[in-house]
């Protein structure tokens, strides 16, 4: 099976990942329509769970997608129309020599009728992503070290006769792509226990270092919300997010 549609004779304009529901089965935009609605659906009611992750990211995956597909097409319409798609280097074909076609039809049409059902998702995830992270206390723990490449994220939720508390090594590192520095964050899980009423953050910091005797001296970081709501796919993804404001000029 050929993995493009359209004729060959192109100049490319590179189609972001992601996009293997528009490529992929029946292109159809009414029908590609149904099949965004319905994983919609499953990700709304992720939302109403109080699950952030990974639907959100998904759904903005999705968005940025549709909206660099749509910048390119306007971008390139003086190289002419759109006349297919590469699957396998996704890339928009286009030639000067044919008419506007049924894929650049397509195109358009699928983008008009997505992206108001992926905009109206993302703002619903967005608010609920504000709610939540203005909820969350976070604040540094003890005397912090000068360099803060390695130590501890202590995160705990619930009410103070059900805290739960989760405790995580991280450590960052600066990595380069394509001629970029980014600064990346690892974080391991090494403890999840139910937390006494009268246990303290501070308290647990001082159990970590004798536990840990190769970290002296850690950088430690609590984060803290009263709700219950799930840690993987919400609160820690907040939680972390702060931590690298914290420490990312450091």
């Amino acid at each position: 099976m050929s993995n493009e549609i359209g004729h060959s004779n192109h100049i490319p304009k590179v189609i972001p990942q992601h996009t293997g529901w528009l490529t992929e089965g029946i292109l159809d935009p009414e029908y590609k329509e149904y099949v965004l609605l319905a994983w919609l659906q499953k990700v709304k009611a992720e939302l109403q769970g109080n699950k952030l992750y990974p639907a959100l990211a998904d759904v903005i995956r999705r968005h940025k997608a549709l909206t660099t597909i749509k910048k390119a097409m306007e971008q390139g319409k003086d190289n002419g129309p759109v006349t297919g798609l590469d699957f396998t280097r996704l890339q928009l074909l286009r030639s000067r020599l044919q008419p506007l076609s049924s894929i650049e039809e397509y195109l358009r049409e699928l983008i008009d009728r997505s992206l108001p059902h992926l905009n109206a998702t993302m703002q619903e995830g967005k608010s609920l992503y504000d709610l939540i992270d203005a909820k969350v206390d976070f604040a540094p723990i003890g005397v912090q070290p000068l360099h803060l490449a390695e130590g501890y994220l202590i995160v705990t939720h619930g009410e103070v006769a059900r805290r739960h508390l989760m405790v995580y090594r991280f450590a960052k590192s600066r990595v380069q792509r394509a001629g970029d520095a980014f600064l990346e964050l690892s974080l391991k899980r090494i403890e999840s226990r139910a937390l006494s009423p009268v246990e303290t953050a501070d308290a647990v910091k001082w159990k970590l270092i004798r536990k840990h005797r190769d970290l002296p001296q850690p950088a430690t970081f609590h984060a803290h919300m009263d709700w219950s709501v799930p840690v993987e796919p919400t609160l820690l993804p907040i939680a972390r997010r702060r931590l690298l404001r914290e420490i990312a000029q450091c």
